[in-house]
């Protein structure tokens, strides 16, 4: 006979079997814990920094608004699949770069393919211009967070900043999303100096004079005491 008190971490089920906590399934009878990995929690933070509104904004402007089509991927997953192959991102960008100079422009070249180094390359294409066009570096996903989807958050980031700059040179064929990029302001002229302080050099008068002070004029000399009578 087993004694409870002397094992507290057993526990008597009805049938008279001996069951240990450790045992115990805590999801049923699947035998595996009912909890996520890190990596899981923190690829679920990333998805959730973009709201579906605000995925459905950015999907309607670069189909619908840029590239004149009459639908657009419904949600965040649609959309991360019909950018993964390229294509639609070097459409994108030829689009964008037309507008500055219709004629002189060199267009990016791609195709369909089902091939992942084919889709990668187009990726990265995309991500030149995007970064010659002024996005900046910190603000640029890298091939994979859309090719296997590591950072879909990234990836609408810097949809983002593109429709900014976008806008900012072509203000009236390129909507903003998200607030329009600030023009810096020039610093107010500062006030010029007295005369007396326009000498060339070094100023005495602003900064103060040590009047040729040093350490022989002083009488500092290291590891005796200063004498400061004279």
């Amino acid at each position: 006979m087993v004694n409870s008190t002397q094992h507290p971490m057993l526990i008597y089920s009805s049938n008279a079997t001996v069951t240990s906590p450790h045992n115990m399934s805590t999801s049923g009878t699947s035998g595996v814990a009912d909890v996520t990995s890190l990596d899981q929690d923190l690829q679920e933070l990333r998805r959730n920094k973009f709201s579906p509104n605000a995925i459905e904004e950015i999907s309607n402007w670069i189909f619908r608004t840029v590239l004149g089509e009459s639908s657009e991927p419904p949600n965040a997953a649609q959309l991360l699949s019909s950018l993964k192959d390229g294509t639609v991102l070097c459409r994108l960008a030829n689009k964008i770069s037309s507008a500055d100079d219709a004629g002189n422009y060199v267009p990016i070249k791609f195709k369909a393919s089902k091939m992942p180094f084919v889709q990668m390359e187009q990726i990265s294409q995309f991500l030149s211009f995007a970064r010659e066009y002024g996005v900046p570096e910190d603000e640029l996903f890298q091939t994979v967070d859309l090719f296997e989807e590591k950072d879909p958050a990234s990836v609408f980031q810097t949809l983002k900043s593109l429709s900014r700059y976008a806008n900012k040179k072509h203000s009236h064929e390129f909507p903003v999303l998200g607030p329009q990029l600030a023009t810096k302001k020039p610093q107010p002229p500062k006030a010029p100096k007295p005369k007396s302080l326009q000498g060339i050099g070094w100023s005495s008068m602003e900064y103060g004079s040590l009047k040729g002070a040093s350490q022989s004029t002083e009488g500092v000399v290291f590891g005796q005491r200063r004498d400061i009578t004279r």
